[in-house]
């Protein structure tokens, strides 16, 4: 079995270049790509390949195209057999007579220490906020008087006068 997922993952690896070259030296619609560039504009592809070279060319992409595809799902298949693997859900009435620690994630020390810390957390933050909000109650009352006391004074000055 070693040997064929070798041999595919060579005609894999080897398709794939070609199919990158083939792809690479057609010319674009415009007459511009790397294939123009390479060759000297269109005439040295012409040369090589014919005049019919745009079919040549796209047929080769076709091909390669198929055999990569076709080459893919082969090593899929090979290496889902190989690995022995059942990646199918098990049903519902299976899982029910599994053990919980194997339902999800188990239960450890560690995981119970955060969550207590994180409630440790919480009320810290609660109390907090509960004394910034008496403190800050604090501190509107005092200016509250203070304004209340200039208020008061502005109003004998007036009088007075």
């Amino acid at each position: 079995m070693n040997i064929l997922i070798g041999f595919l993952i060579a005609v894999e690896v080897i398709v794939s270049v070609l199919l990158i070259l083939i792809v690479l030296v057609q010319p674009s619609k415009s007459g511009g790509g790397l294939g123009g560039a390479a060759f000297g504009g269109g005439g040295m592809g012409e040369q090589l390949f014919g005049a019919r070279a745009g079919n040549v060319l796209t047929k080769g992409t076709v091909l390669f195209a198929v055999i990569f595809l076709v080459n893919t799902l082969a090593l899929a298949l090979v290496y889902s057999r190989t690995t022995g693997v059942d990646v199918t859900p098990a049903p519902a009435a299976q899982t029910d007579s599994l053990p919980e620690a194997m339902m999800g994630l188990p239960e450890t020390p560690l995981a119970e220490e955060v969550e207590e810390l994180a409630d440790e957390a919480e009320d810290v933050i609660e109390e907090t906020d509960v004394e910034l909000v008496e403190e800050t109650e604090t501190v509107i009352d005092e200016v509250e008087e203070d304004i209340e006391a200039v208020l008061e004074d502005l109003e004998t000055e007036r009088t007075e006068d």
